[in-house]
């Protein structure tokens, strides 16, 4: 299956990268990106796992996500595309959730 990443997925990922460059280092930041890219690639494997995101439930496309690291990766499937619509950081409060996926 397709995996597709919308850019406000993407401009996630990169501020994750910046933010990890700053308070850890290059190397670590690379890590955890391609550490969030794998698991992303396991989606296209195995499209029906992760759990239903409860915040997103009234948007009905059926969000779903796994959870990598301190993030969740925040998806839906369509019949022949995977969507990331966010990857969002699990320290933060949940309700930012709702907000960043009205997209």
């Amino acid at each position: 299956m397709k995996v597709e990443i919308t850019d406000y997925a993407k401009s996630e990922l990169r501020k994750i990268h910046n933010y990890h460059v700053q308070v850890a280092s290059p190397e670590i930041a690379t890590k955890l990106i391609n550490k969030i890219l794998d698991a992303i690639d396991e989606l296209a494997q195995l499209p029906s796992i992760g759990s239903k995101e409860p915040l997103l439930h009234e948007l009905n496309k059926n969000y779903r996500y796994i959870v990598c690291a301190n993030y969740k990766i925040i998806f839906y499937n369509t019949e022949n595309v995977i969507y990331i619509t966010d990857i969002f950081d699990c320290r933060q409060n949940p309700v930012k959730i709702t907000k960043r996926n009205r997209q």
